[in-house]
């Protein structure tokens, strides 16, 4: 290792892990702070940017917990996973993985499932910007094609399924309400993506609407996925007629690729 390679490393190691190798780069000053409160302050400053990073990028989890118990979640995030991507933007990446793992935030699976959310957020608003499906190009398809068709997920799309009222308390707490209980009777599905108009939106989903996007991401063509919606459904056409007004919806909002592909036989 050169000794550029060798004090960069020591920098890092200072930031992340305390580490006071760096110190010995440090050259004494008369009339100066002493190196270890030198290199102190680099070390708070940079616990402080990744501190408001993730008060940003979570905000509504922020006032959920609270100061006290964000702040030691904030502590123990940062001991569990140094900043280690070049993009602050994926610092809090594993923040969900470190609430479902670590007491106290463990014991409250919905703490996850705010952080994800939060997460998904920002993915959606970050991804790629491929074109979106438009209604003219479902009408040059062949009607005896239509069973063979995939459809794609846009880039910007992501399905969560909660087993808590994650979202509707994020949505409480934005609208500085009072978040529910979080229990509920059965799971929720939502839809995370960015709209036409750039803005990220959400939107609950039926269990039938869930199952066929999961079923669409899975690279399923159209007859299997109205197949899939039949079981939610009394008929099979009435299934058809659920993928039908889902297509429509998402067609409208930009969840679908203009990339559509007909499945060979």
């Amino acid at each position: 290792m050169t000794s550029l390679e060798q004090l960069q490393q020591d920098f890092v190691n200072m930031l992340n892990h305390g580490s006071m190798d760096f110190e010995n780069h440090i050259a004494a000053q008369e009339g100066a702070l002493a190196p270890t409160q030198r290199a102190e302050i680099y070390q708070n400053a940079y616990r402080i940017r990744l501190t408001k990073v993730l008060e940003q990028d979570h905000e509504m989890l922020g006032l959920y917990l609270g100061d006290e118990l964000f702040d030691e979640m904030v502590k123990g995030y940062l001991a569990r996973f140094p900043s280690s991507a070049p993009s602050l933007r994926e610092f809090g990446d594993r923040l969900p993985q470190f609430l479902s793992e670590h007491q106290p935030f463990s014991e409250h699976g919905i703490l996850k499932e705010i952080a994800l959310f939060e997460r998904l957020l920002l993915k959606a608003f970050d991804a790629g910007d491929s074109k979106t499906l438009q209604f003219a190009q479902l009408q040059s398809i062949e009607q005896a094609n239509w069973p063979n068709i995939q459809f794609q997920l846009h880039e910007s799309v992501y399905l969560l399924t909660c087993q808590f009222s994650a979202v509707e308390s994020w949505q409480a707490l934005k609208s500085d309400q009072s978040p529910p209980s979080p229990d509920i009777q059965s799971p929720h599905h939502w839809i995370i993506a960015r709209e036409p108009d750039k803005r990220t939106g959400f939107y609950a989903l039926s269990t039938c609407h869930y199952h066929c996007l999961t079923s669409m991401q899975n690279g399923l063509p159209f007859g299997f996925v109205c197949e899939a919606a039949a079981q939610y459904a009394e008929s099979e056409e009435q299934g058809t007629m659920q993928v039908m007004e889902l297509l429509q919806k998402g067609i409208e909002l930009g969840w679908f690729k203009s990339d559509i592909r007909v499945q060979q036989a």
